[in-house]
């Protein structure tokens, strides 16, 4: 069986169309050009014998004044002018019988013919002397002249029943042309949105086949995409799935490498911490000497973070993180991240609040729910000045259940609220502040909101604070949990 390659399918749709557009112009012409030749016809013919047997009318009438004349005066004017008078009936006459196709018609103008031959005729003879004689001829002369009149009466009459007839037929062509001419039109509508819709559905089917494959491998998911197409399309689908196993194989190095740093970081960073914690307990280390072990604690808690982060992150990109989800209570997440929080906080005298509404529960993986609102809690704290204020506020939205946090802290440039969560950057205002993150939390927490089928929403300007907000959908038909009194958690508490 012949593979169509989507060059081949689209000229063979326009191919058709332009066919079907050929074919039924042509016939519209022709049967344009079939009323054409009737009207032709009726006004060469028909009416050219309608004017004819009309003046041949007049003619004759004339030539009987003569004839008549002629008779009562014998006078040879009259006579001439009778044989003149006929002569142009002989050839009107004449002209009839060209102009006609009815063999009854021809038939007739024959009869015509012999009539006024015998009435010429008559009226050549000389011997009209006597008052009886000329009676007779009067009688005969009248004969004709109503044969002649009577038979243009019935050729007139003919004549017109068949203008009305083709009048009739042109009528009917022309009506059924426009009905062929809408039909075919309509045919041509149908067959030219047919073509397009196969066309641009051979063509979109696969290119949708493609996008979503390609969206799972941005997703993590290096599966396979089959598309039901040929040639370019498919040829385009295997380029993608050569790129999905190679970046499916980089990150599994990758992971695996990820792996093994985090495990060959994590066993001196435990030495250095027993160490840290054995020095500091000592009694011969000395208050100076207690002041150094905590700079060297804090080191080493970094390092230890700073390589969790990255190993989950990596983890993320690579499509193998796990989520363990259960139905929870997100208010019983949230709030001993807060409570934690609060040593933090209070350092820099900074106010941290903790309310909530009535929500429903959600499905949910509890542990990385709280790396989410940690994240987002320490960086409010960090970002906020002395004597400031961190709130996080937990209620009910369209998806179902938000956190927000909101600090009064150094904001974010509008121009960069789009940058804040790729991995490694950092705010132009950075500076304004006396520490410095890994860039890595805030990459974290829009990966684990994503992964939980939530959505992250920032609103910020500079010096004027941040407001983060995480929503996380909820199963259908979850009942909201009660709330007795909101919880508030500040460096009073």
């Amino acid at each position: 069986m012949m593979k169509l390659t989507i060059y081949n399918k689209m000229m063979m749709g326009f191919s058709a169309i332009i066919t079907i557009m050929i074919v039924s112009s042509a016939y519209v012409l022709f049967e344009l050009n079939t009323v054409a030749n009737g009207a032709k016809v009726i006004l060469t013919s028909n009416v050219r014998i309608q004017e004819l047997a009309r003046l041949l009318q007049a003619i004759i009438q004339d030539e009987n004044g003569y004839a008549g004349k002629y008779l009562v005066s014998n006078d040879e004017t009259y006579f001439s002018l009778f044989v003149e008078t006929s002569k142009q009936v002989d050839q009107n006459l004449n002209l009839l019988l060209e102009k006609q196709s009815s063999p009854e018609d021809q038939s007739l103008i024959y009869e015509m013919q012999k009539a006024h031959d015998a009435l010429v005729a008559h009226m050549q003879k000389k011997n009209h002397q006597t008052p009886e004689t000329n009676a007779t001829r009067k009688q005969i002369r009248q004969k004709y002249i109503a044969i002649l009149l009577d038979s243009l009466d019935i050729l007139i009459s003919r004549n017109h029943s068949s203008i009305e007839k083709k009048m009739v037929g042109i009528e009917s062509i022309t009506a059924r042309s426009v009905q062929v001419a809408l039909l075919l039109v309509a045919v041509t509508l149908f067959a030219a949105i047919t073509a397009a819709l196969i066309i641009t559905r051979t063509i979109t089917r696969p290119i949708g086949d493609l996008i979503k494959g390609t969206e799972h491998i941005a997703r993590g998911k290096f599966e396979k995409i089959l598309v039901s197409s040929h040639y370019e399309i498919a040829l385009l689908a295997d380029a993608v799935n050569d790129m999905s196993a190679k970046i499916n194989d980089v990150n599994e190095l990758r992971t695996q490498m990820m792996q093994q740093i985090s495990h060959e970081l994590k066993t001196p960073l435990q030495a250095m911490q027993s160490a840290h914690d054995v020095l500091k307990i000592s009694n011969s280390v000395k208050d100076s000497q207690i002041r150094m072990l905590d700079v060297f604690d804090r080191g080493i808690d970094k390092i230890a973070t700073f390589s969790r982060q990255y190993f989950d992150f990596s983890k993320i990109e690579s499509g193998v993180m796990q989520y363990n989800m259960e139905l929870s209570d997100l208010p019983e997440i949230v709030e001993p991240v807060v409570d934690e929080a609060k040593l933090i906080a209070a350092s820099k005298d900074i106010n941290l609040e903790l309310d909530f509404d009535a929500v429903p529960r959600v499905m949910v993986d509890p542990e990385k729910i709280s790396i989410i609102i940690s994240n987002l809690i320490s960086n409010a704290i960090k970002y906020t000045p002395n004597d400031g204020k961190v709130v996080v506020s937990i209620g009910p939205c369209d998806l179902g259940v938000q956190v927000k946090v909101q600090d009064s802290g150094i904001g974010i440039n509008p121009d960069e609220i789009s940058n804040i969560f790729t991995r490694f950057y950092q705010a132009s205002n950075i500076k304004k502040i006396a520490c410095s993150g890994s860039g890595v939390g805030l990459a974290i927490v829009k990966a684990y909101t994503e992964g939980h089928g939530g959505k992250i929403y920032v609103e910020s300007s500079p010096d004027q604070g941040s407001l983060f907000k995480v929503e996380f959908p909820i199963l259908n038909d979850q009942p909201f949990k009660a709330v007795e009194a909101p919880l508030s958690l500040n460096k009073n508490d």
